[in-house]
């Protein structure tokens, strides 16, 4: 597969994933299957690690990371 397509995929994932921040955008794709019992969400108070980072600010540091990546391979797809 060509470098500069894998980069692009590697990028519209990171921004499909970090539009999940979004509330709306949230309800209406994940939250959607925990309303129709498709998936569970975790059961408060069953794993209570210190959480430094939120749901939104981690599903933006994962975005960025991605998209990051993404950025990189087609910076280097001569390489």
């Amino acid at each position: 597969m060509n470098k500069v397509l894998i980069g692009l995929i590697f990028i519209l994932i990171g921004f499909c994933y970090g539009s999940l921040a979004i509330d709306k955008i949230y309800k209406y794709t994940l939250g959607y299957l925990v309303e129709h019992d498709w998936i569970k969400p975790p059961v408060p108070g069953e794993n209570e690690l210190p959480n430094v980072l939120g749901r939104k600010q981690t599903i933006l540091v994962y975005a960025g990371i991605l998209i990051l990546i993404g950025l990189f391979i087609i910076w280097n797809r001569n390489r």
